[in-house]
């Protein structure tokens, strides 16, 4: 095991940047779009050597050329099959198992006491992948990593993952309307089936980045949810992509740029893995952090993999 790894998880203190996000957005209700540039040069001032370090890496990425997923900037998403990314049919298995032994636990009033849940469940989030080497191990194998560095600039890190499940639903509220996350002015997500999926499973359906762009100017700054109506009749209609297809098929996506709605009318089950990679000097912070902690064995990551997991 690598000596240089935490003893265990630790948890990033609160700055004065997030201290000053908070207040200025939370208090002063300035939009976060205004607020995530000074923010983010101030966490660059703060350690400009990771900065270009992170910067130096990706441009060194990019050059090699051997690798096999690409998101353009122009569309903000790429699929990718089973068969593209090593490990994929793994992590299909080993979330299979996490839901089936999730379900086993549920309790007869495990819907009533909150609605969000009859359409979106979060099985497994943050440090508690750390109770799962194997699985974490994957999350940041290179091929993943090196579509994420190259389509944001910089080495990210890995600032969020979630195992949910969608159940049979019959509604279309919260993330199940049209929406752009804003934790960054641009971030990627990597999607992945593990649940063959079909229209009928409520699918992430999605606009890309340059129609969402064109739609966003017709309405107007779009704060929070927006409905099917004013999404079509501003030019989305036609260009809504969902995330269909077999066990292990997915999409990077980047949902800061890209409208996108999920777990709508599930006639069916959905499992899906959503992986979250942010910029280090993004305004965001988590606030379930991934620390690696030294009971992950076996576990030599490269430098790459050091910076995803914010190991110094």
């Amino acid at each position: 095991m690598d000596s240089n790894l935490p003893s265990e998880p630790r948890k990033e203190p609160i700055s004065a940047t997030h201290t000053l996000h908070k207040f200025l957005h939370k208090r002063l209700r300035i939009p976060q779009g205004m607020l995530q540039p000074f923010i983010s040069l101030a966490r660059i001032a703060g350690n400009p050597r990771q900065y270009f370090l992170r910067k130096r890496l990706a441009k060194e990425i990019s050059r090699d050329g051997s690798q096999k997923i690409r998101v353009p900037q122009k569309d903000g998403y790429q699929f990718f099959s089973q068969d593209d990314i090593p490990g994929i049919r793994d992590i299909v298995g080993y979330c299979r198992n996490i839901f089936e032994e999730s379900r086993k636990n549920l309790s007869s009033d495990y819907f009533q006491n909150n609605p969000k849940k009859k359409y979106f469940n979060v099985l497994l989030e943050g440090e508690a992948f750390c109770q799962h080497p194997e699985l974490l191990r994957l999350l940041i194998a290179r091929p993943i990593l090196d579509a994420a560095t190259i389509y944001l600039g910089a080495v990210p890190r890995l600032s969020g993952a979630m195992l949910v499940w969608s159940p049979e639903n019959d509604t279309a509220r919260s993330s199940q309307l049209f929406h752009f996350d804003y934790e960054d002015l641009t971030q990627l997500k990597m999607f992945i089936n593990i649940f063959d999926t079909t229209a009928e499973q409520g699918p992430l359906t999605f606009l890309p980045a340059d129609v969402s762009e064109r739609v966003q100017k017709a309405i107007g700054r779009i704060l929070g949810r927006v409905s099917d109506e004013k999404v079509y009749q501003a030019g989305g209609q036609n260009h809504d992509i969902k995330l269909v297809g077999p066990r292990g098929s997915g999409a990077f996506l980047d949902t800061s740029r890209c409208l996108h709605y999920g777990s709508r009318f599930n006639k069916r089950d959905r499992l899906i893995l959503i992986v979250q990679f942010l910029k280090f000097h993004s305004s965001y912070r988590g606030y379930i952090p991934f620390k690696v902690p030294s009971t992950l064995q076996d576990f030599s990551p490269d430098l790459v993999q050091r910076l995803a997991l914010d190991i110094h």
